[in-house]
């Protein structure tokens, strides 16, 4: 969320031991693992997973940043529409009252 937070592209990657992995992946029900996708419903920041996470594979999507900056400007502003959905300073009060909103008052 920093580099979003400076409109940074970037690539996620995410390798844990392999039996670890193979618990994850059948109790995790998400499409995206990095924050800015999960935000976005879409892929704003590739992600490269388990053994997909390879030297190889990891420069060549950061030379894509750097080959294509019709790309990088674009998620540059793909990132800052989404941190204005988050909103400003706060986010914790604003949790906070939602949350009461929700469970409504309590029973007495």
């Amino acid at each position: 969320m920093e580099c979003a937070y400076f409109g940074v592209p970037t690539v996620a990657l995410y390798r844990t031991s392999w039996s670890t992995y193979q618990i994850g992946k059948r109790i995790i029900t998400v499409k995206y693992l990095a924050m800015p996708n999960l935000l976005a419903d879409a892929v704003v920041y590739p992600e490269f997973i388990q053994d997909a996470a390879t030297p190889a594979n990891l420069a060549g999507a950061a030379l894509e940043w750097l080959a294509h900056p019709e790309k990088r400007d674009a998620t540059r502003e793909r990132l800052r529409e989404i941190m204005v959905d988050l909103g400003g300073p706060g986010a914790n009060r604003r949790a906070a009252a939602a949350m009461v909103r929700l469970l409504g008052e309590p029973a007495g």
